[in-house]
C-alpha cells in the first residue's frame, strides 16, 4: 500500500468505500460534514492524497486552524437544517485520550448541543465541555455559495454527533444524487435508515460508528 493511501478513518472506511466504488476514478468531490482534523480520524484525507476536491466543513476554530496551516481549505461553520449566525456550540475538550493509534482532543461529543441520547457516555470520561458562538448553515447554502458550478458529488459524510439527520434536512439529496453517503450512526438508530430510504437511499454497509448510504 502506497503512504498516500494509507488509512485515516476509523475501521478503514475511506480505504473500503474509495476501493469498492472509486478504484478507477482519477478524481471527484468529496464534501466532509464535521471534517475535525485534516488528518487524523478524517474520512476524506486519502481522497486530498489522490487529488479529489474535498470540502471541509468544520465549525471548531482550532481545527479549522489546523487545515489553513496545512495550505488546506476549509469552511469555519456548523451544519444544520437552518441558517442562522451566533448559535451555541459546545466543545467537548477529551484531554488527548488514546483511540486509533491516536490521541483524541475534540472529536467525540463536539457540537451544536450535546444529545441526550449520547450523555451517558459523556459522564462516563474525564471530559470538559466549554461553549463557544458559531455560525451555522444548511449543507445546500454552503454549496450554494461556495461551489454553485457543482451539479454532482462522488462523496459526502456527515459526522456531527447525533445531528446527521438536521444535516440531510437541510441538504437537495435529489439535487445533487451523491454516489455515496457516510453516515455517522453511532447509536445504529433506525432513524437513520428510515430517513434515507424515503430519499432513495439504502445502506451499503456499516462499519462502527459509521453507515454507507448508496442508492436505491
Amino acid at each position: 500500500m502506497s503512504r498516500s493511501m494509507e488509512s485515516h478513518s476509523e475501521g478503514g472506511l475511506d480505504r473500503i468505500v474509495h476501493d469498492h466504488f472509486f478504484a478507477g476514478a482519477a478524481a471527484g468531490v468529496f464534501v466532509d460534514v464535521g471534517a475535525a482534523r485534516p488528518d487524523y480520524l478524517s474520512m476524506s484525507a486519502i481522497y486530498r492524497t489522490l487529488g479529489w476536491r474535498i470540502i471541509a466543513i468544520e465549525p471548531n476554530p482550532i481545527f479549522c486552524q489546523a487545515y489553513r496551516e496545512a495550505g488546506h481549505e476549509v469552511l469555519e461553520y456548523a451544519c444544520a437544517d437552518r441558517d442562522e449566525d451566533n448559535v451555541n456550540f459546545e466543545i467537548v475538550d477529551s484531554h488527548g485520550a488514546a483511540y486509533e493509534e491516536g490521541a483524541v482532543t475534540f472529536e467525540s461529543f463536539s457540537a451544536l448541543t450535546v444529545k441526550d441520547s449520547y450523555e451517558s457516555s459523556l459522564s462516563t470520561g474525564k471530559l470538559d465541555l466549554r461553549s463557544i458562538t458559531v455560525n451555522m448553515r444548511k449543507l445546500d447554502t454552503l454549496l450554494a455559495e461556495h461551489a454553485p458550478e457543482l451539479e454532482r458529488l462522488e462523496i459526502v459524510s456527515i459526522d456531527v454527533e447525533g445531528w446527521e439527520l438536521e444535516v440531510l434536512r437541510g441538504f437537495s439529496l435529489e439535487r445533487y444524487r451523491p454516489s455515496v453517503l457516510i453516515i455517522e450512526n453511532v447509536l445504529d438508530e433506525a432513524a437513520y435508515h428510515q430517513a434515507l430510504g424515503a430519499r432513495g437511499y439504502k445502506r451499503w454497509t456499516h462499519v462502527p460508528p459509521n453507515d454507507v448510504y448508496v442508492p436505491a
